[in-house]
């Protein structure tokens, strides 16, 4: 029996997410096992403002996934809340990671990383620190 060769390029392209999440933020964040609230661990303060944010925003989605959260979508507001990163920064950041097409807004005006931007925002991340 003759196997088609296309299907050798099947595969599960969440599974290939997940693996290259974990890899990417293993060492800059978790996700609090109780609360799902985005843990920042030492090496997120080696990484640019930009990618600070870019890594708290790919954090949401893991919570998100992990079903920790129930949702990954998050106001700049509370971006800077949870990382300590000046909202005169996050604002910022947010807008150029947007016109970047990086990350997506919601007409509520909150963020988050769509499944079509997550192989480019971890490019961006693995390009890292300051």
């Amino acid at each position: 029996m003759n196997q088609d060769p296309l299907t050798d390029l099947l595969l599960d392209a969440s599974e290939v997410d997940r693996a290259r999440l974990a890899t990417a933020l293993g060492d800059i964040l978790g996700i609090d096992t109780s609360s799902g609230r985005v843990v920042l661990k030492p090496e997120f303060n080696r990484l640019s403002a930009r990618n600070k944010v870019l890594a708290f925003l790919l954090g949401r989605k893991v919570a998100m996934l992990l079903g920790k959260a129930s949702s990954e979508e998050v106001a700049p507001k509370d971006i800077s809340r949870e990382t300590g990163i000046p909202s005169g920064t996050v604002n910022p950041k947010l807008k150029e990671l947007r016109e970047a097409h990086l990350v997506s807004q919601t007409n509520s005006s909150e963020y988050y990383v769509a499944p079509h931007q997550m192989l480019q925002a971890l490019d961006e991340l693995g390009k890292g620190a300051e």
